[in-house]
């Protein structure tokens, strides 16, 4: 090993022990900045990174709960293909 004197082996720990301090201050401060990213952000990186690596996503469910009836039925007429009857 390396022919030290304990007083540079002392020298060194509290060098270490500093900088240790340090790191440990930077991580605490860099711990509460992870909610100012959005929930939705996060889930449209996951969907990008998930159909970039070929993943095809399925929809599992829709909900319109928000919305009438009369909602529902305009939209199902919309998407049907009968020809419409104007005399």
């Amino acid at each position: 090993m390396n022919d030290m004197s304990p007083e540079e082996l002392r020298i060194i720990i509290s060098q270490l022990a500093e900088q240790l301090e340090a790191l440990q201050t930077r991580v605490d401060g860099l711990e509460g900045h992870h909610d100012q990213i959005p929930q939705a952000d996060l889930v449209l990186i996951g969907a990008a990174v998930a159909a970039y690596f070929g993943h095809k996503a399925k929809v599992k469910a829709i909900r319109y709960g928000a919305q009438n009836r009369w909602a529902a039925a305009t939209r199902g007429r919309v998407h049907d293909r009968s020809v419409p009857h104007s005399r």
